[in-house]
């Protein structure tokens, strides 16, 4: 029988006593994992009094368990150069295994130290010892702002299939997808930064320049005497994880034919 094993990211006390209020009775202790801020300016804990705290909440509690902590070094995604990269990352993770030690001493020891996001992992940069989980997530597909990193589109494995409906002057191109279907996301500091709002692919320099909910539009005069009306181009998206969440089927190709259909599951779930 397959299990589903559901952890909790938290980071202040409130989180811990509203877990272990849904979970008083329950046959399993809820698994819990504390947010640490390394930077991002996002959520997590910055102070070490508050950590201490959420550990001491914890420890009083019967249906709450500490499984580990993680942070998301996102701000590397705005790092200038390799070695800015580095720096914001070493900096993320010395961090993180900070507040790893004082859960040790606290005499509560952790199963997952987590980290993570793409462009240090772009890198090869090393895990260092006491790290037991990384989350590279937009990794597994690439982008646009992640090919910038490493200065090619090859390894992109998701694109946008899109149509070519529209040249209404010499350098202006249509295609049916919009904001509905790339978002209108861009990335604008440093190695990861974008150009236009998608990157046609199999096309030199050819992107999108912007989007409405249902055309996008692209200027480009080779470009454009080069397409056919009718004719179908690829977009690689700027940031794929949005991307993907607004689409209900992706297709597997292999050789330039679909071997597979798959249904994105959790698409379109917010309620």
């Amino acid at each position: 029988a397959e299990s589903i094993q559901i952890s909790f990211g938290i980071d202040c006390v409130e989180h811990v006593h509203q877990i272990e209020h849904v979970f008083r009775g329950a046959e399993k202790k809820a698994e819990v994992l504390i947010e640490i801020e390394v930077g991002e300016e996002r959520s997590g804990v910055i102070e070490e009094s508050d950590f201490r705290q959420i550990l001491q909440a914890i420890q009083t509690c019967d249906f709450v368990h500490l499984k580990g902590i993680f942070s998301h070094d996102g701000h590397t995604y705005k790092a200038e150069s390799k070695a800015h990269c580095h720096t914001l990352y070493e900096d993320a993770v010395n961090r993180t295994l900070q507040f790893a030690q004082i859960a040790k001493e606290t005499g509560m020891l952790l199963e997952v130290v987590s980290i993570g996001s793409t462009p240090p992992f772009l890198f090869q940069f090393d895990i260092p010892k006491g790290v037991t989980e990384i989350r590279p997530g937009t990794y597994i597909f690439m982008d646009a702002s992640q090919s910038n990193v490493i200065g090619t589109f090859s390894h992109c494995a998701a694109a946008v299939l899109t149509t070519v409906i529209s040249k209404p002057t010499k350098a202006r191109v249509i295609t049916d997808v919009g904001a509905k279907g790339l978002t209108a996301q861009t990335r604008t500091k440093g190695l990861t930064k974008t150009k236009g709002l998608g990157k046609v692919k199999d096309y030199d320099d050819v992107f999108v320049s912007s989007v409405f909910d249902e055309h996008a539009i692209i200027y480009h005069e080779g470009f454009r005497q080069t397409v056919q009306i009718g004719e179908k181009v690829q977009i690689i998206p700027n940031h794929i994880c949005p991307a993907v969440n607004l689409h209900e089927k992706a297709y597997l190709i292999q050789d330039g034919e679909v071997v597979e259909e798959l249904e994105i599951a959790c698409k379109g779930k917010l309620q």
